[in-house]
């Protein structure tokens, strides 16, 4: 079940650190970057789910960034509570970080 999770997060992770393009590049890096960080000290699965929405939704209409990326739909058709939220940020943040350390 969390592989599809840690898939789309690598799949993203990716799409952010080559900025749409086939190569990566500084920029995207530190978006990644700040994707990153910004999402990973939430302990709450709302406060998650709602950085990660709000980065996301950010890189999307920010004219200067224009990033054609969305969420995965069962992150919100899913209760996510006490071990099922914490293996789903590992595999969301494990995807994201596996994508900007990839050579």
């Amino acid at each position: 079940m969390y592989d599809k999770f840690f898939n789309w997060a690598f799949k993203i992770g990716m799409y952010i650190r080559c900025e749409g393009e086939k190569k990566p590049t500084e920029k995207g890096e530190d978006l990644l970057r700040r994707l990153i960080f910004s999402i990973r000290a939430e302990e709450t699965p709302g406060r998650f789910l709602d950085k990660l929405s709000e980065t996301i939704t950010e890189y999307k209409t920010n004219r200067n960034i224009g990033l054609n990326i969305g969420l995965h739909p069962e992150l919100y058709s899913q209760t996510w509570v006490a071990d099922r939220f914490y293996y789903l940020k590992s595999s969301i943040l494990t995807g994201f970080l596996n994508a900007l350390g990839e050579r």
